[in-house]
Parts: C-alpha cells; structure tokens; sequence
C-alpha cells in the first residue's frame, strides 16, 4: 500500500465515481482502476461496488 493508493481511494469514494476520481486527480481511468484493483488486491477485500453510482462496501466504509 502506497500513499497514491490511498489518496487515489480517498478520491474515489469521495466522488463516487471513478472517471470524476480521474479527472480531479489528473490520471487516466485505467490508471486509478488499476491502482485500486492493487490495493483490494493486497487488503483481499473489495472495496468498491462497481456499477453506477460507485459505491463502497461494508469493507471499503470501515477502511475509509
């Protein structure tokens, strides 16, 4: 875990969407897609529930 990672969540879960979460932070979709991927990845979790709007899971309410 990384400190971009976590503000890529941060950003991510603030906005509920990742194409708002890209756009503010200036990356690309796939950029912040992937980092977030790492980072379930690595806490075996999900975090996101990906349709739209973007939503947190119970995980990703308790880690945010």
């Amino acid at each position: 875990m990384n400190r971009n990672q976590l503000k890529y969540f941060v950003a991510a879960a603030e906005s509920r969407s990742f194409t708002k979460a890209a756009d503010a932070l200036h990356i690309t979709q796939q950029t912040l897609s992937t980092h977030i991927a790492n980072l379930e990845q690595e806490l075996d979790c999900k975090l996101f529930v990906r349709h739209v709007p973007l939503e947190l899971t119970y995980a990703g309410e308790i880690f945010w």
